[in-house]
């Protein structure tokens, strides 16, 4: 099957209002309707059947799994990558909104990344990537360590934090990198991870693709982060020194706080979600 991506420029026959009573039944995911949109959310693997009578324009918000925070005087977990084409909103790391998809009708298969799950042992644990059609979002970078882990944060959609090394990059239009420090942040959708003993994780971003305003994809707080440092829609407040971290929030790509104990106390990276509107 064919697909592009196209501006909103000279498409004007494409998916008008009113005119394409095909699309009601469309399929794939959880489906609601909100402001003059048909909305498909999927919160697992599953496939979209696009049945418009021909081509059509689609927006979507794709958003991988967060990271796990980290263990050891460590950096907070990075948020999942974050690509978003609703006209009017933003893309992770200071992007504007992507084009809008143009796709035949047929099958799409979605993939929606896990969060990490929190360390064990002395092992990154990143998010996974999330995909549909040709958008891939890239999982969200683990947090820096003691020995055990390596001082630098991990590279993904948003950038773990680090530990006195340096923190992990993130992805050209998904998201920040992670912060530096003893404890950097994890770095989020929409902004980088703090940085210096105990760093906040990076903010997320809001979408209202759903028909209400959500954040998502903020990166998870490093050890030693006081009260209310997780990023917006992310992992933690007070992101270490504690028995159980906090873990990045279900369904929004949010990065898992990180922890000084012992092992298994960091939190979870939360999961992606991916979401497709077009008007009816």
């Amino acid at each position: 099957m064919t697909l592009r991506s196209l501006s909103t420029s000279g498409i004007s026959n494409a998916l008008k209002k009113s005119n394409n009573p095909s699309l009601a039944n469309s399929t794939g995911g959880v489906i609601t309707t909100a402001g003059g949109y048909r909305i498909h959310t999927f919160s697992s693997v599953g496939t979209f059947t696009f049945t418009a009578s021909g081509p059509g324009l689609v927006e979507y918000l794709v958003i991988a799994g967060g990271a796990a925070g980290s263990q050891d005087n460590a950096g907070g977990g990075g948020a999942g990558g974050y690509r978003c084409s609703v006209v009017g909103e933003s893309s992770g790391g200071g992007a504007s909104a992507e084009p809008r998809l143009f796709l035949n009708p047929g099958k799409y298969t979605v993939v929606v990344g896990n969060g990490g799950t929190r360390p064990t042992g002395g092992v990154y644990q990143p998010g996974g990537n999330s995909s549909f059609a040709s958008i891939v979002s890239l999982g969200g970078g683990g947090g820096g360590g003691s020995a055990s882990f390596g001082a630098n944060g991990q590279a993904g959609g948003s950038g773990g934090g680090a530990y006195n090394g340096t923190p992990g990059a993130g992805t050209s239009g998904q998201g920040y990198s992670g912060g530096s420090g003893a404890g950097g942040g994890g770095g989020g959708a929409g902004g980088a991870g703090g940085t210096g003993s105990g760093g906040s994780g990076g903010v997320g971003l809001t979408s209202s693709i759903t028909g209400t305003a959500v954040t998502r994809a903020g990166g998870g707080g490093g050890v030693g982060a006081a009260n209310g440092a997780g990023g917006s829609g992310g992992g933690g407040t007070n992101g270490g020194y504690q028995t159980t971290s906090n873990n990045g929030l279900p369904a929004t790509g949010s990065g898992g706080s990180a922890h000084s104990g012992s092992w298994g106390g960091a939190g979870n990276g939360g999961s992606g979600i991916v979401i497709i509107r077009y008007p009816i």
